[in-house]
């Protein structure tokens, strides 16, 4: 708690505008193929020990404390001896706080000293039609989690929306989840035109998790990022988030130079983020519970 009172007081009370959260793409490589991503298996996106561990050094300089690691899928990720357990341990050991590993939850989840999300597409039997049979081998990796910070994660399109509340009880009734977030399907107008929700449907997406929230599902939503999110009205690109992968490094994500996808972004997470720098007491309260 200490480290982030010192970055609260550096930001809130010096107002330097000091980085906080690192997002590392590891590799592009992955063992699935969700419908909506492009980026897995391109071999564009494959990073070395090296460049990795000067990069996670270099960040921690500037300021950044927060990191989470994403793919394709990470917990793939080797380079000789190396592998993604040893990069957490280098970042505990620089002194990153709070450290996440977005994963599909098909490998054990088996690396301690960080927290997972698990990306999830829907209740049991949508989820397998979109991601290949793969929901009981993602839940006995959870049960088998050697930390209890193990978050599901959705992303809403076209093809699951429908299955919200289902998804909601069906996965609080696991009881292997800390807590349940989620995005928009986020890409090119066109793919969103194509596989995503519509601006009345993702208004009633917003409305219904909230609703589910409020009836106690242990949803990832602070009210102030509800309201940002429904308003579409949150300052971006959030300059204190940074995406890298091994040929640059974006300012909040992959999309910032991309207007037409940046303005209809539904990526909850960063909205939190947004909503946790401008200070807002419910997005505070809702990290606290994430990490506490």
């Amino acid at each position: 708690m200490s480290s982030r009172v010192a970055y609260a007081l550096r930001t809130l009370v010096l107002r330097q505008k000091a980085p906080y959260l690192l997002g590392l793409v590891i590799t592009d490589r992955c063992n699935l193929d969700c419908f909506y991503c492009e980026s897995k298996n391109q071999q564009e996106c494959h990073f070395t020990w090296a460049q990795a561990t000067a990069l996670l050094a270099d960040a921690h300089a500037r300021g950044h404390r927060a990191l989470y690691f994403t793919g394709g899928e990470p917990m793939i990720w080797r380079d000789e001896e190396h592998g993604l357990r040893d990069l957490v341990a280098y970042a505990r050991d620089l002194g990153f706080f709070d450290i996440f590993i977005f994963t599909n939850g098909t490998q054990p989840l088996d690396i301690a000293g960080c927290c997972y999300i698990v990306t999830i597409d829907g209740p049991k039997r949508i989820h397998d039609q979109i991601r290949g049979n793969t929901w009981d081998a993602i839940m006995a990796n959870v049960r088998g989690a050697v930390t209890k910070g193990v978050f599901a994660s959705i992303t809403f399109s076209r093809e699951n929306y429908a299955y919200l509340r289902e998804f909601v009880e069906e996965v609080s009734d696991c009881g292997v989840f800390r807590g349940l977030s989620f995005n928009l399907l986020t890409h090119w107008p066109e793919m969103v035109a194509k596989f995503g929700v519509t601006a009345q449907q993702r208004m009633q997406l917003l409305d219904d998790l909230w609703s589910l929230k409020k009836r106690g599902y242990p949803i990832v939503l602070s009210r102030a990022a509800y309201r940002a999110l429904r308003a579409n009205n949150w300052k971006r690109p959030i300059p204190q988030i940074e995406l890298a992968t091994s040929s640059k490094v974006f300012t909040c994500c992959r999309d910032v130079d991309h207007p037409s996808v940046c303005a209809n972004c539904g990526y909850s997470n960063c909205v939190e983020v947004s909503q946790i720098l401008a200070m807002k007491p419910t997005a505070l309260l809702q990290v606290l519970r994430m990490v506490g």
